[in-house]
């Protein structure tokens, strides 16, 4: 759900846009059985800094997180089983795996409102090894986004790779991964929605394939402000029943 939120960001951020540095938290709680017997509930508190030039975008963000349950990892913002048999937990607090993103426009058509970013993203492991929350290993993703604006809406598609470091008891699949989304803008700017539909080639073999669909809220609240809503439906195995958060972007 971070690189959802993350998206809805950037693209509620497109009418009046400001270069800068900007910090954002936000709260988020997900909920599936998985591949296992019980259902697995996840609360997360991300706190992030992004700075935003005229072409370009850098990211960091770190949750604090407690589950019912250990063995749920998190890559490129689906929550997954990190092993194949789950044990219970007594919802300890935790730190949870650092993000980075990046994202780079490398064509922009002012007249046809048309922009091709390419993104670059990596999870550091510094999830807390008591609760079993993290693989302990590097994650590391590629993708290029082809952005498209007319009047008062924006469509997106992003293609892309997913390079997972496989934890001890579980050998995962480097996936590839898409996404799909539309979105308006609303009073010149200070509401948007976006609805977006992402998936992944199979992360192991013998599971479905991870889908989501989500549904993204934006409000600027002032010139500095934005406020956002989101919720999720995860799709197979190895993406939660739902997902909803909440978050605040403000400029420094």
């Amino acid at each position: 759900m971070t690189g959802f939120l993350l998206i809805l960001s950037i693209y509620g951020n497109n009418v009046n846009a400001q270069s800068g540095w900007y910090i954002t938290s936000s709260v988020q709680v997900s909920g599936g059985r998985y591949i296992f017997e019980s259902y697995n509930r996840v609360f997360s508190l991300y706190n992030g800094i992004r700075y935003e030039g005229d072409n370009f975008g850098i990211s960091a963000f770190i949750p604090i997180l407690t589950s019912n349950y250990k063995n749920i990892s998190a890559s490129n913002g689906i929550l997954t089983p990190s092993e194949t048999t789950n044990s219970k937990s007594v919802q300890d607090f935790g730190l949870g795996d650092l993000y980075g993103y990046f994202d780079y426009k490398i064509f922009s058509n002012y007249e046809d409102e048309l922009d091709v970013l390419i993104n670059a993203r990596i999870k550091i492991p510094t999830a807390s090894t008591y609760m079993n929350v993290g693989t302990g290993e590097y994650d590391f993703g590629t993708s290029i986004s082809i952005r498209k604006s007319w009047q008062n809406f924006i469509s997106v598609i992003d293609l892309g790779y997913l390079k997972i470091g496989d934890p001890n008891g579980i050998t995962y699949q480097d996936p590839f991964t898409y996404g799909i989304g539309i979105g308006r803008f609303f009073n010149y700017g200070e509401y948007s929605f976006l609805l977006y539909y992402t998936g992944y080639t199979k992360i192991v073999e013998v599971y479905d394939a991870p889908q989501q669909l989500s549904l993204g809220l934006n409000y600027r609240a002032s010139k500095n402000i934005i406020i956002s809503a989101i919720g999720s439906e995860g799709i197979g195995n190895f993406a939660p029943d739902f997902t909803l958060s909440g978050g605040i972007k403000v400029q420094l």
